[in-house]
């Protein structure tokens, strides 16, 4: 079943380990955990590390464009031929962005 669907999750931010002080735990905007599954994604490998505390990328660097055009290309889709011409700009999802995380492809 996973030779056809794509499976993904990803949160919303890097967050601290552990509590930094009284309000809590520490928001990272600057990196997230993201997983995929089947649909073409190699299996079983990691791409990519923050640093000890989740607070920035250490290894191997995505952008959310990169990352958009990756999920699009697994689904069988060209991103940068979704590019449409409006009020003189281009625009497309990956926001005329992004390249394909090839070390993921299976």
């Amino acid at each position: 079943m996973l030779d056809d669907t794509l499976v993904i999750w990803t949160s919303e931010f890097g967050r601290t380990p552990g509590q930094d002080g009284p309000r809590g735990r520490g928001h990272h905007p600057a990196v997230y955990s993201s997983w995929l599954a089947g649909g073409g994604v190699k299996g079983g490998i990691v791409h990519g590390k923050s640093d000890d505390i989740g607070a920035t990328v250490a290894e191997d660097p995505v952008h959310v464009h990169d990352f958009h055009a990756t999920i699009l290309h697994l689904l069988g889709m060209d991103h940068e031929r979704l590019t449409y011409r409006h009020a003189g700009r281009d625009y497309r999802l990956t926001d005329v962005a992004g390249n394909v995380v090839r070390e993921i492809i299976a």
